[in-house]
Parts: structure tokens; sequence; C-alpha cells
């Protein structure tokens, strides 16, 4: 779950903001082949920038350390972490997956219902294009290099200006691009600035192929003329480029603008530069998160361990390694030993203490946990029993780094919590008493 949503949340945010600055800058210019480039680009720095992983090392002298995942302690003995509390996940992620299935279904059966009607029309071959002549009426789009006709079209005597427009389409593989926008529905159907990206990429596809038309020397008035006609056709499924794109009024003034001026070439650069840039911030890997290292009190060290200590205290501690240590049994095992171990201390408990404490320990290279210590108390017992437990954890897979373990430094938020309690004793006080 965290794996999904640490994915799918960045590359979110950077189709957001790279849309966002194109349709701030570029929507209303004529480089339409620039604006296509940039939102390709867009659409794949944000599937692929989540992926990269730039890691930046710590020192090992560093004031920081890595924080693990906060447990939360209560005086019933019932001990939960932040995340493991919250259960939404259980419900949006079969949705978010069952949504996905029924695009990814829709794709496969676009793909089919497109090579089904080729395979029961007649095809012909012109000017480097398969022409399907379907029964459907009056309609016109292609895919790839395919040009799929209404019997209506033909007896219009427009076919020849078609092709050209769709000749465009396949020349410049904007089928290509309409795939991989319903590969991106699949993943990013939830996101809303996906649907306006996709609306994008086929107006500048068809102002492409508007402007291609019109470069051989098409007459434009005749031309605009078929648009209008060819306007009450329909478009017949995601992937293909439709002849009869629902913008003609829009089309008509990209035709009147003419061609970009070379401002543009500037405007793009800048506009390049800060979608890069912001993007690569998702990819630099840091510790996960960091507080500032403050003096610790120290736990005496167990017998069995005190060799291992002084002969450690010589030796770097990492913060962040190739390897990190791992708990056995993964992190629900640690906090499962956790919650059977640590107990609310008596005395807290009848002072009303409660609060965060953090501990810091590190993981040594024969998997160990030494340098017990707390960053931050509350007093009341939790700080002595929060060293007790940790000091008491079995022993870690050690950190790697470069194929051999090193000594890895970690910070264990506890909130030891009298909330839950106190509002039972609120209302039992608020309670009338009986007669």
């Amino acid at each position: 779950m965290n794996d999904l949503v640490s994915y799918l949340l960045p590359s979110a945010i950077i189709l957001a903001v790279m849309y966002g600055l194109y349709w701030l800058f570029m929507s209303n210019d004529c480089a339409h082949k620039t604006g296509r480039s940039y939102l390709l680009l867009s659409v794949l720095l944000s599937l692929i920038v989540p992926l990269l992983k730039i890691k930046i090392k710590v020192s090992p002298t560093a004031n920081y350390l890595l924080i693990l995942e906060e447990i939360i302690i209560k005086p019933d003995q019932i001990a939960e972490t932040i995340a493991g509390s919250i259960k939404w996940y259980q419900i949006v992620v079969p949705i978010y997956l069952s949504v996905s299935v029924f695009f990814l279904f829709r794709f496969f059966f676009q793909i089919g219902s497109l090579w089904l009607m080729i395979y029961k029309s007649e095809t012909i071959k012109k000017e480097g294009l398969n022409v399907v002549l379907t029964n459907r009426k009056n309609i016109a789009f292609s895919f790839f290099n395919y040009v799929f006709i209404g019997f209506e079209t033909t007896r219009q005597n427009q076919i020849d200006k078609i092709i050209a427009h769709e000749r465009v389409h396949a020349r410049q593989y904007h089928s290509v691009d309409l795939i991989m926008l319903e590969l991106l529905t699949i993943i990013h159907w939830f996101n809303p600035f996906v649907w306006m990206i996709k609306r994008s990429f086929r107006n500048l596809h068809e102002y492409l192929a508007d402007e291609g038309v019109l470069t051989t020397g098409v007459n434009k008035t005749e031309y605009q003329n078929m648009l209008i006609y060819q306007t009450f056709g329909t478009n017949y499924n995601f992937l293909t480029n439709s002849f009869n794109h629902s913008l003609i009024k829009r089309r008509f003034i990209m035709m009147s603008k003419g061609q970009s001026n070379r401002n543009n070439i500037f405007k793009m650069i800048f506009i390049l530069s800060v979608s890069i840039i912001f993007s690569m911030f998702f990819s630099v890997t840091l510790p996960e998160r960091l507080i500032a290292q403050e003096p610790g009190k120290s736990v005496p060290a167990k017998k069995e361990n005190t060799n291992i200590e002084k002969t450690a205290q010589k030796e770097d501690v990492f913060v962040v390694v190739e390897k990190m240590p791992a708990y056995p049994g993964g992190d629900e095992a640690r906090i499962k030993f956790l919650k059977e171990n640590m107990k609310y201390p008596q005395e807290a408990r009848q002072k009303g203490i409660s609060g965060r404490v953090f501990v810091t320990f590190v993981v040594e290279k024969d998997g160990s946990t030494t340098n017990v210590k707390i960053l931050r108390g509350i007093g009341g017992g939790c700080d002595e029993e929060a060293i007790r437990v940790v000091s008491l954890m079995p022993a870690w897979n050690p950190g790697l780094e470069k194929g051999k373990p090193v000594r890895v430094q970690f910070n264990l938020p506890i909130m030891f919590s009298l909330e839950k309690n106190k509002k039972v004793e609120d209302s039992q006080q608020a309670l009338p008493e009986n007669k």
C-alpha cells in the first residue's frame, strides 16, 4: 500500500504541475509540435521519475536520525501504529484496482473492436494508407495507418481531403500518443489532470493535422466547409484520431493565427527547465523522516553487550546505507514485539503524564541493538520503559554498505497516550448517579 501511494502521489503531482504550466503558457500558442512534445515529456516524467531513486547519503557525523514508524502506548496496554489504526486503504485499494481493471478491459475492447471492423470491412490501399470502407454512416477517423471512412463520406467526394488529414495523423504517430494516454488512464484514472491532458492531446492532434493539410495547398475555405460537414459525425473510440472532433471554432481560430514566433522558444525553455527541476525533486531519496539529534540519556549497558559497545564506539555510525537493517519478520513483527512488551508506567498514569518519547539506538554489525538512549523524554517512568523494551529487541539483519555490515542509527518515537482513558473518565463523571 505504501509503495503504491508513494508512486501515485508524486506521479500525480508532477503531471498536475507540468500540465498547469502548459495550460498557463502554451495552450493558446500555435507551436503545436512544441506543445505536443512538452505534454509527451510531462507524461513520461510523471511515470518514470517516481521510480527513480537518487540517493543522497548523510554523513555519519551528521546530527540527524532516521525515524521509524511511531508506536502508540495506552494504559489498557493496547498499542498501535498511526498507520495501522487507519483502515481506509482496505476500502480504497480494492476500488482503485477495480476501476483500473475496468479501464484495462476497455483498452483491450477498443483494440479488438478496431481489428474486428478491419476484418469485416473492405480495405483499399490509397497513398500509402489502408482505407477501411465501413458501413457506418458519416464517420472518418484513423488508427496508425488505417483510415476508417463511412459510406456517406465517400459519396460526398470528400475522401481526398480526409485522407490528407489522416495522413498527418499517421505520419506523426498520433495513435502512439493515444495508446500511451489510455495506459496512463489505467494508472491515473482518479487524477482529473489526466482527463484534461487527454483532451489537450486530441486538440493538438487536430491542430497539427489541419496545419499539415493546409501546407499542401488545400484551399482553406473548402477545407473548413468540409470540417463543418464532418462535425455531425461521431468519434468511434478513444484510441482513434477522429476527423470529426468537436472543436471546430477553435480549429478555425488556430488556422487563422499562422505560425508561432520565436518568443515561444524562450518560453518553452523556461517552462521545460522549471518542469524538469521540479520533477527531479521527487527522485531524490533522503531519510524518510529526520529530527535533530539532542544529547541523549544513556541506558546502562547490558553485561553481554559491554564489549560490543566499547568496540563499536570507535567505528562510524551511518544514518542511511545501501541496504538498511531489517527487523526479522519485517516492521509488522517489530511493531508486534513492542506492543506485547511495552507497558504504560503506573507512575505516569497516576500523575497524568503523556507525550512522545524519542528513543535512539544503533543496530550493530551483528544485528544487536546497542547505545539505546532517550533523545526527548517525558518522565514518569516512560523513558525507562521505552529504553527497557527497545533494549530487549532481538537481533536485526544488519545494514550493508558496499556489501559490508555497518552500524546504523535509528530513532523511534513512542507515544504514551492517556487521551482515550481521560475521555472514558469524563463520560463516567457526566453520568447521573443512581438514587
